[in-house]
């Protein structure tokens, strides 16, 4: 189809889905539809007409999203480069529902996953269309995936209608799937724009620090840029075409300690605009910081295992919340079989401390000047971004919500997310954690003394950073915390000095771990990463002042305990 055949039928398509978009919410951006949209909505329109087997029931709902990802990544250590990619695809995602809002396919855990019975089952759960705008080819993809996902979408309906024959149903069963107010909103699509010189310049010079540091053993620079066009269309009058940039500098090193444990650091920077992420000054004085923060850990003594206060400081604490609480919080698995259901019938109780308060908002672009990286403007249902209260002064007001209703919440409040491969989730977007009874760090310190004296610990604990954490929400094994902190410090009772330790992982129950906070600080701080929950890596940010905790557990690393190298690297053999 050539390119004026393209512009008439993208005007005809056009017109027949605003025509029949009535009481849709439009915002007027100023910008078109290009081809995909074009695309996606004629064979979309096609489908919920005429898309039908014989005997059995059409599609209730359709949803089509593809994404088009540029990414440009350049990796070096020891001052040269060792990688360099420009990459480009377009995802694709298709959606069918069959029965009605209150019973459909879905299953009880909302996913649509690989079915090694059925050959086609990988094949479609990875697809892909054309990164040129032909609407032809792209309709074509969109037509196999729809076939496909029409027939599997009955079979799980058929099989979940036959399983109720036997199972009790749960009294007050919410819906299956919630109706939300459809949106429109067309933006001018992006592109990667960035020198890449530049850049590589920038990621080998910081490699190149490394080279100064015989102990550090291995060390790894990284830059990764990626713009993202998304584009949905749903049979509900939806249509989004948005553009996102992420921006992400990492820097990791790693060394060795005389007792063989393997110890490592990283710096990670995240950011939606290219200009928010620190200035090269900035990153080449971080990883100087990092080198000797590193070795100075590689001479700290081991941590043994201990239970008493501590405090973890900002913005360390918005991983502990993060873990601890929003992923309990999250409604889906209030609904799901297998999950542990923490607070499922907590509503209107109180659930932490009653100077606490939290709340989610993916609308919130920054946090007194830092970048937020959990921001995001539609969800991936087509659903607004929107504040949503969580726990008040104490008590629980509230779950991050998808389009998966849960008893007493019908609806979406815009955390539907996921990755451009899989089915959507309720997810956290900006977690903020308040409080109402700030202390400043100075009083928070004196605290933990306090605390530990009347514990009889002759310490207290420091948590300044946090590498990772992973939380088990589900009904199989124990309701536990484990999380890596990098940077842990004892604080002893008898004159306040801090001492470096290493080794550490902190783990624990965490309804008890929430109920153990005893103080917050004045000192909110943002953390920005990115969580890998079940529907896939999303960016995230947690906001969190320091807080002190009357009783936490840790436990030594599992660290791998090896001897070092026989050599001494070249660069330092005399």
């Amino acid at each position: 189809m050539n390119s004026w055949k393209n512009r008439i039928f993208s005007l005809v398509i056009w017109s027949i889905i605003l025509i029949g978009a009535a009481g849709t919410a439009f915002a007027d951006t100023g910008s078109k539809p290009g081809p995909v949209m074009t695309a996606m909505s004629a064979e979309l329109n096609r489908s919920m007409h005429r898309l039908v087997m014989d005997g059995y029931e059409l599609p209730y709902y359709l949803c089509y999203r593809i994404s088009d990802v540029q990414t440009f990544e350049v990796a070096a250590s020891y001052g040269a480069v060792e990688q360099v990619n420009d990459s480009r695809y377009r995802s694709l995602l298709v959606g069918v529902r069959v029965g009605n809002y209150v019973l459909d396919n879905t299953s009880s855990d909302e996913g649509f996953y690989y079915n090694p019975r059925d050959n086609d089952s990988y094949v479609y759960s990875r697809l892909t269309v054309p990164v040129e705008d032909d609407i032809d080819a792209i309709r074509q993809k969109l037509w196999l995936a729809t076939d496909y996902r029409y027939k599997q979408a009955l079979d799980q309906y058929l099989s979940k209608k036959g399983r109720e024959v036997h199972k009790i149903e749960e009294p007050d069963r919410p819906n299956d799937f919630s109706r939300e107010e459809p949106v429109v909103y067309i933006e001018q699509t992006g592109n990667l724009e960035l020198d890449r010189q530049v850049w590589i310049d920038l990621v080998r010079a910081l490699s190149e620090k490394f080279k100064a540091y015989q102990l550090i053993e291995l060390s790894r620079v990284e830059f990764k840029a990626v713009c993202t066009n998304r584009y949905l269309v749903n049979s509900e009058g939806s249509r989004l075409q948005t553009t996102a940039s992420d921006f992400t500098l990492s820097i990791s090193a790693r060394t060795r300690a005389e007792d063989g444990m393997s110890l490592s650091l990283g710096l990670t920077k995240k950011a939606h605009t290219l200009s928010r992420l620190p200035d090269r000054e900035a990153l080449l004085a971080g990883a100087d910081s990092l080198a000797v923060t590193l070795l100075a850990l590689r001479e700290a003594p081991v941590m043994e295992p201990y239970s008493g206060p501590a405090i973890v400081e900002a913005p360390a604490a918005g991983v502990f919340f993060h873990e601890a609480l929003g992923h309990r919080l999250e409604g889906h698995r209030t609904k799901r079989e297998g999950e542990g259901h923490t607070f499922k019938d907590k509503l209107g109780e109180k659930v932490i401390p009653d100077f606490l308060s939290v709340y989610d908002d993916p609308s919130l672009t920054e946090w007194d000047g830092t970048e937020l990286y959990g921001h995001y403007r539609f969800d991936d249902q087509a659903v607004p971004a929107q504040r949503t209260e969580l726990v008040k002064n104490g008590v629980l007001e509230g779950f991050l919500m998808s389009r998966a209703p849960i008893k007493k919440i019908a609806h979406s409040n815009g955390h539907g997310r996921s990755d451009v491969w899989r089915e959507p989730v309720s997810r956290m977007g900006n977690l903020i954690v308040e409080t109402n009874k700030p202390w400043s760090y100075k009083k928070l310190k004196k605290k933990l003394i306090k605390e530990c004296k009347r514990q009889k610990k002759p310490y207290g604990l420091l948590f300044s950073a946090m590498a990772a954490g992973e939380t088990n929400t589900s009904s199989l094994g124990i309701q536990a915390l484990r999380a890596r902190p990098t940077l842990v410090k004892k604080v002893y009772v008898k004159d306040g000095r801090e001492e470096l330790v290493r080794g550490v992982e902190l783990i624990g129950t965490p309804l008890n771990m929430l109920e153990n906070i005893v103080a917050a600080g004045d000192d909110p701080a943002v953390f920005n990463g990115v969580c890998g929950a079940e529907s896939g890596w999303v960016p995230v940010s947690s906001v969190s002042p320091s807080i002190l905790i009357s009783e936490i557990e840790v436990q030594r690393s599992d660290k791998n305990m090896r001897k070092g190298q026989l050599l001494p690297p070249p660069l330092f053999d005399k």
